[in-house]
C-alpha cells in the first residue's frame, strides 16, 4: 500500500544520467535495448518477449504500479545523447523498499548501474518513513553484487531456492541479499 507521504519524483538526475517516469512507447526501446538480449535476459523475473507488444505490456504495468504508488519504475537515459540504457525499479513496503535494475549490454561496466540505483536508494533513503533499502542478486551475478556493494549495501545473506529465474532454469535458485539502513 502506498505511503500518501511520499513525494516522488518524475524525474531524477544524476552526474550522467535522467532517470525518468515511463511513458507509452517506451516498450519499443525495452524491446529493442535489452529484452531480446539472451545474456542481459538471463536474471530477469520474466520470460523473453514474445513481441514488442509484450514489452508495451510490461510498460502499461510500469505505469499502473507508479500510479497505485506500490513501486516507482524509471527509465534511464544518458543525459549527453538521450540513449535509453534501462530500467530501476524502488518498490516501496511500508518502512522498507526493494530495488532492481537492468541494463543494456552496451551500458554494462561504465557504472551506470551504480549511479542510477544509488539515485533512487537515497531518494528512499530521504524519505521519513523508509528505513531499509533492500536488493539481491543470482549468485551466479557478481555484476549486480558489485553494482549493490558500490551503492553502499552491505551483504546480509544467501538466500536458498529464493527465486525462479526462467531464462536461467525453471528451478528457484539462490541469490544473494544486499541492504542499506539508516
Amino acid at each position: 500500500m502506498a505511503d500518501q507521504h511520499l513525494t516522488t519524483p518524475e524525474e531524477i538526475r544524476t552526474q550522467r544520467l535522467l532517470l525518468r517516469k515511463p511513458r507509452e512507447g517506451d516498450g519499443a526501446l525495452v524491446y529493442a535495448r535489452y529484452a531480446t538480449d539472451p545474456e542481459v535476459r538471463r536474471f530477469l523475473l520474466f520470460p523473453p518477449p514474445k513481441g514488442p507488444e509484450d514489452s508495451e505490456a510490461f510498460i502499461a504495468r510500469c505505469l499502473q504500479v507508479w500510479e497505485e504508488g506500490s513501486a516507482f519504475p524509471y527509465a534511464i537515459e544518458r543525459l549527453e545523447d538521450g540513449l535509453f540504457l534501462g530500467m530501476v525499479e524502488i518498490r516501496m513496503e511500508g518502512f522498507k523498499a526493494d530495488i532492481g535494475y537492468v541494463l543494456a549490454r552496451d551500458a554494462w561496466g561504465q557504472g551506470y548501474g551504480s549511479e542510477a540505483a544509488r539515485a533512487v536508494v537515497e531518494w528512499a533513503l530521504d524519505q521519513a518513513g523508509i528505513y531499509r533499502v533492500a536488493a539481491f542478486c543470482d549468485v551466479e551475478n557478481p555484476a549486480s553484487a558489485r553494482v549493490m556493494e558500490k551503492v553502499g549495501m552491505q551483504y546480509e545473506g544467501l538466500l536458498k531456492r529464493f527465486i525462479i529465474h526462467p531464462n536461467t532454469s525453471s528451478e528457484p535458485r539462490d541469490v544473494l541479499l544486499y541492504a542499506i539502513t539508516k
